[in-house]
């Protein structure tokens, strides 16, 4: 049997052995499962190959690959996906090459590839895994076998709600349509307005207000409205003790959504876009770099970046010069938060909330944010659900005790 049948047949058991892993995958995919599933399970095969088909000699430009530090045999690049799925066809590798960057794009892939050094292909990049994959088999011991870098600095946000299921102020609003508008704009732009060299890239906004006022929600929506995936940075991971490396961090995460056209949403951003400081130390002057740093990233970056913060005053007047849509997320008004309650109250099955209208009034009254009331439904819900009781007022007043001690706020009652 030849090596190229040992390969067909290794794919082949790959899908009977594993057909959860290619339940959601089409034939491109499926192959590039395959290849990923080699260096962990048949480490000599694509060598092999590659020897059949190129030569003893080891030169194997056509067909891709690399070998690690550790790794002895050739770990799979894009090049060695396209070979697999299109050979030497030309047309059918310039159809590969226009579609991977959208494929690449989607939240749902399966499959992605990791940056290429500077100055080299796209698809010399290490074929691996996409992080939804990873999530869907998470309990699988054969994914862990990889390692990734890039995407352990934060994750996707996903949402089932829509912008009707919040309540938003007026100037939200508007905000939200702005965004729309670039968007729009962005999709249909011609070039033949000249006013258009005056614009600078992308579009950078901010959304400040208190905890749980909507902020991160609305984000999400408004991303998964455009049809775009929204990366949410772990600062955590991202921030660095040591010299440069939050830097590099940062060259990682705007080198991938650069490519892949993500949102990119800075949560509690004031922490890597907080204000300069005057120079007493090499602390200090390390830290201005830094900021200087992300300065010019996000000056360059072609997409959307959004900076969540409850403390707007503690961002640096370089970076608000630099952001073309600023929004405030407030408290919710008695008004407001009557609308909330409803809402969240109705979504609950029919039957299980008994309340009449001096108990609205009753609820309303004390200040609260949306994500506090979540937090009072739910424990009303669980508490309902586990005692076969319906929800009234006296079990909502105690999610609203419950809830004002954890923010030190049992006074206000």
């Amino acid at each position: 049997m030849s090596v190229q049948n040992n390969f067909e047949a290794f794919h082949e058991k790959m899908q009977a052995t594993f057909p959860a892993m290619y339940a959601e995958a089409n034939e491109m995919e499926a192959m590039g499962i395959s290849l990923c599933l080699v260096p962990i399970l048949h480490s000599d095969l694509l060598d092999n190959f590659i020897k059949q088909e190129f030569g003893a000699e080891g030169d194997f430009p056509l067909a891709g690959g690399i070998r690690g530090n550790q790794h002895r045999g050739i770990m799979p690049t894009g090049e060695t996906w396209m070979y697999c799925c299109c050979g030497n066809d030309t047309a059918k590798r310039v159809e590969f090459i226009q579609t991977i960057p959208v494929y690449l794009s989607l939240p749902n892939s399966l499959l992605n590839i990791e940056a290429a050094l500077p100055g080299e292909p796209f698809l010399s990049g290490r074929l691996v895994f996409s992080s939804y994959f990873r999530k869907q088999f998470q309990d699988h011991s054969l994914v862990y076998e990889q390692r990734f870098s890039n995407l352990n600095l934060g994750g996707f946000m996903n949402t089932q709600l829509t912008l009707d299921d919040l309540v938003l102020t007026e100037p939200v609003k508007r905000c939200i349509d702005e965004i729309k508008h670039w968007q729009y704009f962005q999709e249909h732009n011609t070039g033949s307005v000249a006013f258009t060299k005056r614009l600078k890239q992308g579009l950078k906004v901010i959304f400040f207000g208190k905890s749980g006022t909507g902020k991160t929600q609305t984000a999400t929506i408004m991303a998964q409205q455009l049809g775009k995936p929204i990366y949410r940075i772990d600062l955590s991971q991202i921030v660095s003790k040591y010299i440069g490396e939050t830097e590099k961090n940062l060259s990682k995460i705007f080198e991938a959504a650069e490519h892949k056209n993500w949102v990119l949403f800075f949560d509690e951003g004031d922490a890597l876009f907080g204000k300069r400081t005057s120079v007493n130390s090499s602390n200090d002057r390390y830290a201005n770099q830094e900021v200087a740093y992300l300065l010019q990233r996000i000056e360059d970056y072609p997409g959307i970046i959004i900076l969540s913060t409850n403390l707007k005053e503690n961002i640096d007047p370089a970076f608000l010069r630099r952001f073309q849509i600023i929004a405030e997320f407030p408290m919710p008004d008695q008004v407001q938060r009557h609308a909330i309650w409803e809402k969240l109250l109705a979504e609950l099955p029919e039957g299980m909330v008994q309340m009449n209208e001096l108990d609205w009034s009753e609820i309303t009254k004390t200040e609260l944010s949306g994500g506090g009331i979540t937090n009072i439904i739910q424990y009303a819900l669980l508490k309902s659900t586990y005692q076969q009781v319906p929800i009234g007022l006296p079990m909502l007043k105690e999610g609203i005790i419950r809830e004002l001690r954890k923010e030190n706020r049992l006074t206000s009652l």
